[in-house]
C-alpha cells in the first residue's frame, strides 16, 4: 500500500512539475547537436581555396571557350572528357563560396532560434513577444518549423560539402592535362594563323 501511495506522488509531482513543450525538448537538444556538427563541417573548408579554385577554373575557361568555337581546330574523344570534366568542375564550385558563406550565417541563426525555443520552454514561459499564448499547441508548431529548419539546413550543408569536395577533388585531378591541352590547341591555333598569313 505505502509502495502505491509513493507511486502515485511521485506520478503527481513528475506531472505538476511538466510544462508545456516539454515533450519536444529531447528533439531540440538532438536538433542543436546535429546543427552544431554541420557547422564543424562548414568550418573546415577554406572559402578563400574555395574561391581561388573557382578562379583558377573560370581562367582557364576564358581560353577554353575560344579556343572550342575556333572551327579549325580538331579535338579528340579523350580532349573532349577532359573539358567535359571541367565543366563539371566549373559547376560544382560555381557558388561554392557564396554557399558556405550563407550557410554558416544560417547555421548560427538556426543554433540561436533553437537555444531560444529551449529556453522558453525551460522557464515556462506564458506568451511570446507579441503576447501569444505560449501554450502545448504554440510549442508544437514552433518545434515543427525549428527542427525542420535545421532538417533543411543540414540537407544542405551535405549536398554543398559534397559538390566542393567533388570540384576540388576533380580540379587537382585534371588541372596539369588541362593546362597541356590549352597549350597545345593555343600552339595549333598559332601555327594555322601564321600559315594563313603566309599563304
Amino acid at each position: 500500500m505505502k509502495k502505491q501511495v509513493l507511486f502515485l506522488l511521485v506520478t503527481a509531482a513528475f506531472f505538476s512539475c511538466s510544462q508545456p513543450g516539454d515533450t519536444h525538448l529531447g528533439d531540440l537538444r538532438s536538433a542543436e547537436r546535429d546543427v552544431n556538427a554541420g557547422m564543424s563541417i562548414l568550418s573546415a573548408w577554406n572559402v578563400d581555396s574555395v574561391a581561388a579554385a573557382r578562379e583558377r577554373v573560370a581562367m582557364r575557361f576564358q581560353d577554353l571557350d575560344w579556343l572550342v568555337a575556333d572551327s579549325t581546330l580538331v579535338y579528340t574523344v579523350e580532349d573532349g572528357q577532359l573539358i567535359g570534366n571541367w565543366a563539371r568542375v566549373k559547376r560544382f564550385l560555381k557558388d561554392g563560396p557564396t554557399r558556405l558563406t550563407n550557410l554558416d550565417t544560417q547555421g548560427k541563426l538556426c543554433l540561436s532560434q533553437l537555444d531560444n525555443l529551449m529556453q522558453a520552454i525551460r522557464g515556462g514561459a506564458t506568451e511570446d513577444a507579441n503576447g501569444t499564448p505560449m501554450d502545448e499547441a504554440y510549442f508544437d508548431k514552433q518545434a515543427s518549423r525549428e527542427l525542420m529548419a535545421a532538417e533543411q539546413w543540414g540537407l544542405a550543408v551535405a549536398e554543398t560539402e559534397r559538390l566542393i569536395s567533388l570540384g576540388i577533388e576533380l580540379e587537382a585531378a585534371t588541372r596539369a592535362s588541362i593546362d597541356s591541352l590549352i597549350r597545345v590547341k593555343r600552339a595549333e591555333w598559332a601555327a594555322t594563323l601564321s600559315n594563313e598569313n603566309g599563304s
